[in-house]
């Protein structure tokens, strides 16, 4: 995985509500400090005309904004408090201010300059540093007063876990990272990272070090270096979840094995010299990863000029989506699958999927079962159709093939420019499979047209325009070394992997959230829920599926 710049769509809500809130703060701030203005130097025997000072009160909000734009204070996360989200504020507050003066003196009213640039501007900018500073204060015993057993600290937990999404592990706010791994959050201190990256064989000096908040499994930060001669170099270095992937070794051979083969050789519609795939960065002695005390790392060439997608900006996105992922799956038909390690069994045999999740019912672990008994009936309701891909495969009916395993739309980089995809990500489950289920997995996501944790269901529906434009294109890139009895059952590939991503999301609920990351409390329940609600969508879209699929075999010429 990897860190990218993200493209204007659905996917940067997140960034842009936190956005909204700075500027909404800041707002707050800017109307107490002028309202000091007015209160303060009045009994300071100063009066400023209220029109002269509401010209400067727009020049210098305006300034004081671009500013911060400028220094890119709004992408810090203010609500942890840290101290280099801070440090830029108080850069953007200065050097505003002295924009602030310089306006103020190319303004025709001369006379009252004096009073209102530097009178005025010494209670602005020191109300706003101290109302700044006690905002975080605020917040910094708000963060200790929900960790601690007082009265009302659960309910106020609750509240910041819901909408600050707050690591409440972590012992002071924005002075550690938080990690999650093997399921058991722990804090990682930078000086901790900066010596695990200096084990590995990479270029310059660390000059940033940022948590990338993606992904369900590992844990990953972006690394930003300079060598001598100035040059940046970026790389991803990620945490492997060992409970996940215990077989580090046979991870890690499948990772370089898929690497290598690829390289130089998948060719993807806006694929530039960097390759198509991550290239593995070896630790100092020669080793593809570092296992320490502290867990298991790697560190991989970071793409840079690319963004990802969680759900596709337009139909013509989906196409190339899907002549990538089927490329890929394409390309690595020539490989030895026997070198291949199953790294994680049964990972898609769903219905050894849906015999996990009765087990999990049967333990009850954390007394969840009561709550989800609508789900429960709903996933048994269909336990015929969970074992059609994975008996075929059994049987021999369909051949076993090296396949993604993963292929999330978000596991697709597109070049800035031209808005094509570029390069393939998250190669850790690359193993034998059915491309059934590749294809399958990005449906679900891609022409699922709502969250993946919706909690408005009537919102979560498959897009029949997505489906058609990603199976054309899958189908063009790998159709032809499909057999029949693959196309005979694709229509059913997105209803059945669909149904095993609501079984492990309602699972991992059941058993108390060990799995899968969660940023706040019965996220995998409602995950769970937009699944099966996307099954219902498509049960009933099946015959016009069945139509799709039907014509573009016949515009291809593949017989099914």
């Amino acid at each position: 995985m990897t860190m990218q710049k993200e493209n204007p769509t659905k996917q940067k809500t997140e960034r842009a509500t936190v956005r909204w809130m700075l500027l909404f703060y800041d707002t707050l701030l800017y109307v107490l400090c002028w309202w000091a203005v007015f209160v303060i130097q009045p009994s300071m025997g100063t009066k400023i005309p209220l029109g002269d000072a509401g010209i400067f009160f727009v020049v210098g909000y305006v300034l004081f904004f671009l500013c911060r734009m400028l220094f890119k204070a709004y992408r810090q996360i203010w609500r942890y408090g840290a101290i280099s989200a801070f440090s830029k504020e108080l850069k953007a507050t200065i050097f505003g201010s002295v924009l602030y003066v310089l306006a103020c003196l190319l303004l025709e009213e001369q006379e009252i300059v004096p009073r209102v640039p530097f009178t005025s501007l010494i209670v602005f900018v020191m109300a706003y540093m101290i109302l700044s500073v006690g905002v975080r204060v605020l917040y910094y015993h708000m963060f200790l007063y929900a960790k601690s057993k007082r009265p009302l600290a659960k309910t106020l937990r609750a509240a910041i876990e819901m909408f600050a999404r707050v690591d409440f592990d972590s012992k002071t706010p924005g002075a550690t990272l938080p990690l999650v791994s093997d399921h058991k959050k722990e804090t990682a201190p930078i000086n901790e990272l900066q010596r695990i990256i200096d084990q590995f064989a990479i270029h310059g000096n660390v000059t940033k070090i940022t948590q990338i908040n993606k992904g369900y499994i590992n844990r990953t930060y972006y690394i930003e270096t300079l060598s001598e001669r100035g040059h940046v170099h970026k790389y991803t270095l990620q945490r492997i979840n060992t409970n996940v992937f215990p077989d580090v070794d046979a991870l890690m051979e499948n990772f370089r094995l898929t690497t290598d083969h690829l390289y130089g050789k998948l060719r993807l519609p806006g694929q530039h010299a960097r390759g198509s795939v991550h290239s593995l960065r070896c630790t100092k002695d020669g080793h593809p990863y570092l296992r320490d005390d502290t867990g298991c790392w790697r560190m991989v060439t970071f793409f840079d000029g690319v963004y990802s997608l969680d759900i596709p900006d337009s139909p013509e996105t989906f196409y190339h989506a899907g002549l990538a992922f089927g490329s890929f799956v394409k390309e690595m038909s020539d490989v030895d699958i026997s070198k291949v390690k199953e790294v994680i069994p049964n990972f898609h045999n769903t219905l050894s999927r849906y015999q996990d999740l009765e087990k999990a019912i049967a333990r009850d672990a954390k007394g969840r079962v009561s709550q989800v008994m609508a789900e429960i009936a709903f996933v048994r309701a269909r336990v015929d159709r969970y074992g059609m891909i994975s008996s075929a495969l059994e049987k021999g009916e369909i051949p076993t093939r090296i396949c993604h395993n993963d292929c999330n739309l978000n596991n697709l980089l597109f070049d800035e420019k031209t808005n094509l995809p570029v390069a393939i990500i998250d190669l850790d489950t690359v193993m034998p499979s059915s491309p059934l289920y590749d294809f399958g997995d990005s449906i679900r996501i891609g022409a699922n047209t709502a969250k993946d944790d919706e909690k408005d269901l009537s919102k979560v529906s498959c897009d029949l325009t997505l489906y058609e434009q990603y199976a054309r294109g899958y189908l063009e890139a790998c159709g032809d070394m499909l057999t029949k009895k693959e196309l005979e059952l694709l229509p059913y590939a997105a209803l059945i992997i669909t149904s095993e991503d609501g079984i492990r999301f309602l699972m991992d609920h059941i058993d108390g959230d060990t799995y899968y990351n969660i940023y706040y409390p019965g996220q995998n329940l409602d995950r769970s829920r937009t699944q099966l609600r996307l099954v219902e969508d498509m049960e009933t879209k099946l015959p016009e599926i069945k139509r799709i699929l039907k014509r573009i075999y016949k515009d291809l010429g593949l017989k099914a």
